[in-house]
C-alpha cells in the first residue's frame, strides 16, 4: 500500500503507538473471564460463561473452572442462531415441559437444573454473545439480580467490543507497518498510553482528562474539551478541558442543550461527526459559531460525538492551530478514539452507579441493622425503661452524638426517661435540648413535638460553649443539627427522641429522619405494648381476685339457697362458711327484741377450743349499741377495719372487752366488722378475726368481700325471718278455718234440720202463697253455705297435710250413675241436660266420698259455666287399664293461658263478680285425684266448651 503523503505516515506512527499501548494493557480474555466471575458472584451462582463470535466468527469460550467447554461452545452457538430482538434474560429449567430436548442435553452437559442466558449487545446494537449463569439447583432471580446480570452483560459487550476493536486496529496496523512501519509504531504508542490510562480510570473526569492528555497530542491537536450530558438531561456539563484559555472554560462549563446553530450540539444530536477544516467552512455552516471561533487561536475543528449503544452520551472536541484537510485515516483514528472514550466514559459511569448502589445498599444495611438491633432490644424484655435506654445508647456513636428520650407519664407530664452522649462525661452538659438548639426553637422543641405529634429537623447549629469561637479542624461548615420524633403508637403520642449531631458530622437528612421516625414508632410499640402488659397483668391479678370473690359469693349463695328459709341453717351456713373464706373466727350477732342489746347467734372457729374460748367470751359480754366493736358497727352502720390489733393496745383502749381473753390466749389478731342492712335498717353485725403470725391482716379488699358477704348474709336472715312469720300466720289462719268450719257446722246442721221440716210442713199445709219457694231457697242455701264450709274445711285439711283417705272397692260407674242422680235438680236449675255414658263397671280400690265430692265439684262446675247447654259425662277404662272420668260442657271455655291456674287455690279463669264460689273446687278435684296417684287436665277453647279428664289407677 503506498503511503499517501506525511500526514497518513503520522496517523500511521501514532496507531501503531496505541496498538503497542493496547498490547500490554488487560487482554478482553482477562476482562471477560473476570466478568464471568463477577457476574457469578452477583447473582449467587458458583459458575459463568461467556460465548462470543470474534471478528472472524469464529465461536469463542471463557468460563470460570468447573465448565465443560464443549457443552458451553453447542449451548452459545444454540442460542446465537436464534437471538432475541430485545436485550431480554432467558431462563430455562430442566421441569419445563416445553423446554426443546437438544438445550435439555446441553443443560445436563452443563450440569445445570436451571440455566439464566442474557444476550451480549456490541455498541452498534447487533448480538455478539451470550452470558451464561449455570444453576445446579431449581431456581429464580430477583429483579435485582437480573439488573446486576444485565449490568454484567453490558460489560462483557464493551470488553467484546474492545477486544474486536483492539483486533481491528491490529490489523490495520499490520497492514500499514508494511507500508510505514515507524510511523505506525509512534501511533500505535500514543493510543497504547490512552487505552492505557483509560484502563486506569474509574471516573468520567479521569476518563476526560486521559483523552485530552494523550489524545491531543496524538492527533496534533491543539487543545480539546470533552462534555457529557446532565443527570437531569437539560443540558450538558464539560467534564475535562486541554488548551482552554480560563474565560472560555468558564463560558463552555455548562450550556443549554437545545443549540443546534452551534457544530457541537449538531454532532451530539445527529450522532455523527462535524468536521470544520476552516473559518471560511465554519462560517458557511455555521455562521453562529463564528463568534466563538474568532477569539480562539484555532483554525479547524473535530466535534466527535461520544455514543453507546445508541444513545448520545455527550462530546469529544478538538481544536488545531492550522486550517487542515481531515484525512480518512485521521477520521477514522479520531472517530476510534471517541468510541473508545465513550465507551471508557459508559464504563466509569456504570461504576459510579454500582458504587453508589453499593454505598446506598450500605447505607440501608446499616440502618436496618439499627433497627434490627433496636427490635431485639426492645422485644428481649418486659422493662420497657431499661430496653428504651438501651435503644437510646445503641443510637448514639452509629446515628447521633446524643440521645434522650422523653415521655408522658400517667398525669401528662413530660418525663425524662434517659440521655446517653457518645461521651459519657458530657452526658450532663446536655441534659436539655434548648441549650443545642438555637433560639428559635425555644421554649421548648420537645413540647411542641409532643403536642402537634410531628418531627423537627433543625441544621446549621452551634453548641453553646462554641459559637464563638473557630471551627475546630474536622468540623463541617453549617454547625450541627438537632432532630426530635415523637414516639407515636396506636394514634397515640407517648413522648418523643431526641438526637444531636455536631459540626464535626454531616448534618441529618430526610433519610434520618426517616429513619428516627421507623426507630421511634417501634419503641413507642414497644412502649405502649409493655404497658398495656402491665395493665392486662394486674387487671388479670385483679379479676383472678374478683373470680375468687365471686367464687365465694356463688358458693355462699348456693350454700343458703341449699339451706332455704330455715334460719338456724341459714345462720349456720353463713358462719361456717364465712369463717372458711375469710379465716379464721366468725362472729353474727343480732339486734335483741328490746333494740338496746346484740345478741350473740352463731359463732364458729376452725378450732374448736379457740371457737369454744370465742364464744365464751363474747356471750359472756353482751354488748349494748354504740358499745364494743360491734356495736359501734351497728350503731354507725359502717364497717370498722382493725388490721393489727395488740392485746396491751387492746386493753388500754378498752374498745375489746369482749376479745381480751382471746387475744391473751392467741396473741395479736386482725379483726373486721361490717353491720347487717337490710332496706337501710341495721339489725345485727357479721365480724371475723384472723391471726397476724398465721396470714396477712384484713385490708380493703378483705372489707369489700365481707361486706358482699355481709349483704347477702342480711338478706336471707331477713327472707329466713318473713318466712318463718309468714307460716306461721299461715298456721295459726288455717288452725282458725278449722275451728270456725268445725264450729260452724253445728248450728248449720240444726239450722238445715229445721228448714228441712218447715219446707215439709208449708208443702203439707197449703196456707201463705209463696211460702213453699222461700222455704225451699232457704233450703237451697243452707246448702251451699254447708258445701262452701266443707270446701273451707277441706282446704284446711290439705294445706295442715292431713288429707287422709278411706279406700274400698268402689265402681266408678255406678257411683258416677249416683252422683248425678242426686244433682240431677241443681243441673235442671241451670238448665244444662246430662248425657250419661255409663254402661260398663269400672272398678277400683277408692275413697268413695272423696270421688263423689270430685265428681260433683266437676258436674257443679259445668252448669256454672256451660250456658244452660248439655253436659256429656263419660266414664271407662283406658288402653293402659286406668279408669277415666271424662265431663265435657258446651260453655264459655276457658284460654289456654288459664288453664294450669285454674287448678290452683283460690283460682279462676273468669271474674269472680259474674260467677260466685271461693275458687277451691278444682284445686280440691286435683289434689283428691293426685293422692289416689292420678291426674286431671282440661282441653278447652274460648266459646267452644271445656273438657275434663280424670285418669285413675285401679289399685
Amino acid at each position: 500500500m503506498q503511503v499517501p503523503g506525511s500526514n497518513f505516515v503520522a496517523a500511521v506512527e501514532r496507531m501503531s503507538r496505541a496498538l503497542e499501548q493496547l498490547a500490554s494493557a488487560p487482554s478482553a480474555l482477562a476482562v471477560l473471564q473476570e466478568v464471568a466471575r463477577c457476574a457469578a458472584s452477583s447473582v449467587g451462582l458458583e459458575r459463568a460463561a461467556i460465548v462470543w463470535l470474534d471478528v472472524d466468527g469464529r465461536l469463542l469460550t471463557q468460563a470460570t473452572p468447573g465448565l465443560c467447554p464443549e457443552a458451553l461452545a453447542t449451548c452459545g452457538r444454540r442460542l446465537l442462531d436464534t437471538p432475541p430482538l430485545e436485550p431480554v434474560p432467558w431462563l430455562f429449567h430442566q421441569t419445563e415441559r416445553a423446554l426443546e430436548p437438544a438445550l435439555a442435553r446441553v443443560m445436563d452437559g452443563l450440569g445445570a437444573a436451571s440455566l439464566l442466558a442474557l444476550p451480549v449487545r456490541a455498541a452498534g446494537g447487533g448480538t455478539v454473545g451470550v452470558l451464561l449463569g449455570p444453576s445446579p439447583e431449581p431456581r429464580g432471580f430477583s429483579p435485582e439480580e437480573m439488573r446486576r446480570f444485565t449490568l454484567y452483560a453490558q460489560l462483557a459487550g464493551l470488553a467484546i467490543e474492545r477486544g474486536r476493536w483492539v483486533e481491528s486496529a491490529r490489523t490495520s496496523a499490520l497492514q500499514a507497518r508494511a507500508e510505514a512501519e515507524q510511523a505506525e509504531l509512534l501511533r500505535l504508542t500514543s493510543f497504547h498510553a490512552v487505552t492505557e490510562a483509560f484502563g486506569r480510570a474509574l471516573t468520567r473526569e479521569d476518563v476526560g482528562r486521559a483523552v485530552l492528555e494523550l489524545g491531543v497530542p496524538a492527533v496534533g491537536a491543539l487543545g480539546g474539551t470533552v462534555h457529557q450530558a446532565s443527570a437531569d438531561g437539560c443540558s450538558v456539563e464539560m467534564v475535562a478541558s486541554v488548551g482552554t484559555r480560563a474565560e472560555d472554560e468558564a463560558l463552555l462549563r455548562t450550556l443549554p442543550r437545545e443549540m443546534p446553530e452551534l457544530p457541537g450540539f449538531d454532532a451530539a444530536a445527529r450522532g455523527v461527526p462535524v468536521w470544520l477544516e476552516s473559518p471560511e467552512d465554519a462560517r458557511a455552516r455555521y455562521p453562529a459559531f463564528m463568534a466563538y471561533m474568532s477569539r480562539q487561536p484555532c483554525q479547524a475543528f473535530a466535534f466527535l460525538p461520544l455514543r453507546v449503544e445508541q444513545r448520545s452520551l455527550g462530546l469529544l472536541a478538538f481544536g488545531f492551530a492550522q486550517a487542515r484537510h481531515f484525512t480518512e485515516l485521521e477520521r477514522t483514528l479520531m472517530m476510534g478514539l471517541a468510541r473508545q472514550c465513550a465507551q471508557a466514559m459508559e464504563r466509569a459511569r456504570l461504576y459510579e452507579n454500582e458504587r453508589a448502589a453499593r454505598l446506598q445498599a450500605e447505607a440501608a444495611g446499616q440502618r436496618l441493622q439499627l433497627l434490627a438491633d433496636a427490635g431485639v432490644l426492645l422485644s428481649g424484655s418486659l422493662e420497657w425503661e431499661s430496653s428504651v435506654a438501651s435503644v437510646a445508647q445503641l443510637a448514639v456513636g452509629s446515628f447521633s452524638d446524643w440521645c434522650a428520650v422523653d415521655f408522658l407519664d400517667d398525669h401528662g407530664a413530660l418525663r425524662r426517661l434517659t440521655v446517653q452522649h457518645v461521651r459519657p462525661e458530657r452526658s450532663l452538659m446536655h441534659d436539655k435540648i434548648e441549650s443545642y438548639s438555637p433560639e428559635r426553637a425555644r421554649p421548648s422543641a420537645i413540647t411542641e413535638v409532643v403536642r402537634t405529634g410531628r418531627s423537627q429537623l433543625v441544621t446549621g447549629l452551634v453548641p453553646p460553649f462554641s459559637r464563638k469561637a473557630e471551627a475546630r479542624p474536622g468540623e463541617k461548615p453549617g454547625g450541627g443539627s438537632f432532630l426530635i420524633v415523637p414516639l407515636v403508637a396506636r394514634q397515640r403520642t407517648l413522648g418523643a427522641m431526641s438526637f444531636v449531631r455536631g459540626p464535626e458530622h454531616a448534618p441529618f437528612t430526610d433519610a434520618d429522619r426517616s429513619l428516627a421516625e421507623d426507630l421511634a414508632a417501634r419503641t413507642g410499640m414497644a412502649i405502649d405494648n409493655a404497658r398495656l402488659l402491665r395493665k392486662a397483668r394486674s387487671a388479670e391479678a385483679e379479676s383472678r381476685r374478683n373470680a375468687a370473690r365471686l367464687r365465694s359469693l356463688v358458693e355462699v349463695d348456693k350454700l343458703l339457697a341449699e339451706a332455704g328459709l330455715d334460719l338456724p341453717a341459714v345462720l349456720d351456713v353463713i358462719a361456717r362458711k364465712v369463717s372458711e373464706v375469710m379465716g379464721d373466727g366468725c362472729v353474727l350477732q343480732l339486734m335483741a327484741e328490746d333494740g338496746d342489746f346484740l345478741e350473740p347467734v352463731t359463732i364458729h372457729h376452725p378450732d374448736p377450743e379457740a371457737g369454744w374460748l370465742l364464744a365464751g367470751t363474747v356471750h359472756a359480754r353482751r354488748q349494748k349499741l354504740g358499745e364494743g366493736l360491734h356495736g359501734g358497727a351497728v350503731s354507725s352502720g359502717r364497717a370498722v377495719l382493725l388490721p393489727d390489733i395488740d392485746v396491751e393496745e387492746a386493753r388500754t383502749s378498752g374498745r375489746l372487752p369482749e376479745y381480751l381473753p382471746y387475744l391473751d390466749r392467741y396473741g395479736p389478731q386482725s379483726l373486721l366488722v361490717v353491720p347487717l342492712t337490710v332496706k337501710g335498717r341495721v339489725f345485727g353485725s357479721l365480724g371475723v378475726v384472723r391471726d397476724v403470725a398465721g396470714g396477712k391482716p384484713y385490708g380493703e379488699e378483705d372489707q369489700m368481700l365481707l361486706q358482699s358477704l355481709g349483704e347477702r348474709a342480711a338478706l336471707a336472715i331477713e327472707d329466713a325471718r318473713l318466712y318463718g312469720a309468714a307460716t306461721e300466720a299461715v298456721r295459726l289462719r288455717d288452725d282458725f278455718l278449722s275451728v270456725a268450719g268445725h264450729e260452724l257446722k253445728t248450728p248449720l246442721s240444726a239450722l238445715r234440720l229445721q228448714i228441712q221440716m218447715l219446707a215439709r210442713t208449708a208443702r203439707e199445709v197449703a196456707t201463705t202463697p209463696g211460702l213453699a219457694q222461700r222455704v225451699e231457697k232457704a233450703e237451697r242455701t243452707s246448702e251451699r253455705l254447708g258445701a262452701l264450709i266443707d270446701e273451707l274445711l277441706d282446704a284446711g285439711r290439705i294445706t295442715s297435710g292431713r288429707l287422709n283417705l278411706q279406700r274400698e272397692e268402689v265402681d266408678l260407674a255406678a257411683l258416677t250413675r249416683d252422683t248425678v242422680g242426686r244433682l240431677s235438680e241443681a243441673l235442671a236449675r241451670a238448665g244444662s241436660e246430662v248425657k250419661l255414658v255409663a254402661d260398663a263397671a269400672v272398678p277400683g280400690r277408692w275413697d268413695r266420698v272423696r270421688l263423689e265430692q270430685v265428681v260433683g265439684n266437676l258436674l257443679s262446675n259445668a252448669a256454672k259455666y256451660g250456658r244452660g247447654q248439655p253436659v256429656e259425662v263419660r266414664v271407662e277404662s283406658g288402653m293402659d287399664g286406668r279408669a277415666r272420668l271424662v265431663v265435657k260442657d258446651n260453655g264459655i271455655g276457658i284460654a289456654p293461658e288459664d288453664q294450669a291456674r285454674i287448678f290452683e287455690r283460690f283460682e279462676r279463669a273468669v271474674n269472680g263478680q259474674q260467677f260466685n264460689g271461693l275458687g277451691l273446687g278444682l284445686w280440691i278435684s286435683r289434689e283428691i285425684v293426685e293422692s289416689h296417684g292420678g291426674h286431671i287436665l282440661v282441653r278447652s277453647a274460648p266459646g267452644e266448651g271445656s273438657t275434663f279428664t280424670v285418669e285413675l289407677p285401679r289399685e
